[in-house]
């Protein structure tokens, strides 16, 4: 069994619910420690959590020494940072994925999901040196429909990511899981090609299920994704869609 373990997040919905998974593992003499990256809010997390809390950047040699150096077992849990290739080749790394690899790599699959008709899903794999590509530990589906938003397709995936982390915390601690291999390289997805998402063209010409599909996939709570440039003033006018299911 895995004695020191170290939860990396910039998640705190995530990191909470992980602690109380924690909570229902029998396992006195195991070490848990909480990490964010530089950019998150550390008074929000530390006063959040029950467990103390680090600031860890992953571009520092000297922090990814010391996570080598201290930990049996590390779990990126929505971790905005990208493990480098000294620490995944010298402790377990397992990364939780809101996205079914390899169908959707990368940043925020639920939005490209909603754009491409992909399936979308959640995975639990080892981190290899390439993004969210290692061997596959679990993986589910959930149930696309047509009024999801981001927000509201993204809500269920992280609902199955607490689930799977449920059903395989023990295996994957006792090291007595099995992995599959993804079945193709997927598809990949990178920020930039979020970005270039965002803005509208009015001249643009598209069916209205296009862009429907567009505006529900980027619209995510109060996040000002989706805009057009207002050809008077030149500033951004941001947009967002809500969908409402109805009576039949």
């Amino acid at each position: 069994m895995k004695k020191n373990i170290l939860v990396i997040s910039d998640n705190l919905f995530l990191c909470n619910e992980f602690e109380k998974i924690i909570e229902t593992i029998q396992q006195p003499d195991i070490t848990w420690d909480f990490s964010i990256s530089p950019f998150s809010d550390y008074k929000l997390f530390s006063d959040s959590l029950v467990r103390s809390v680090s600031v860890r950047n992953l571009r520092n040699n000297k922090d990814v020494a010391e996570i080598c150096d201290t930990y049996d077992i590390v779990f990126s849990v929505h971790c905005k940072q990208i493990f480098p290739e000294k620490l995944v080749s010298m402790v377990k790394c397992i990364n939780i994925h809101p996205g079914y690899n390899p169908i959707n790599r990368g940043w925020y699959p639920q939005v490209f999901a909603i754009i491409h008709d992909y399936p979308i899903g959640a995975t639990i794999h080892e981190i290899d040196s390439e993004l969210d590509h290692g061997p596959i530990i679990d993986r589910a589906l959930v149930e696309k429909d047509i009024w999801d938003t981001s927000l509201s397709l993204y809500n269920k995936v992280v609902n199955l990511e607490i689930e799977l982390v449920k059903k395989n915390i023990v295996s994957i601690l006792s090291d007595s899981y099995a992995t599959i291999e993804p079945e193709t390289e997927g598809k990949l997805h990178l920020k930039k090609d979020f970005n270039e998402l965002c803005e509208i063209t009015l001249a643009e010409t598209q069916t209205v299920g296009e862009t429907i599909n567009k505006l529900r996939a980027l619209s995510h709570g109060d996040y000002k994704n989706a805009f057009f440039i207002d050809p008077t003033t030149g500033k951004k006018v941001f947009v967002n869609i809500e969908l409402t299911l109805g009576e039949v």
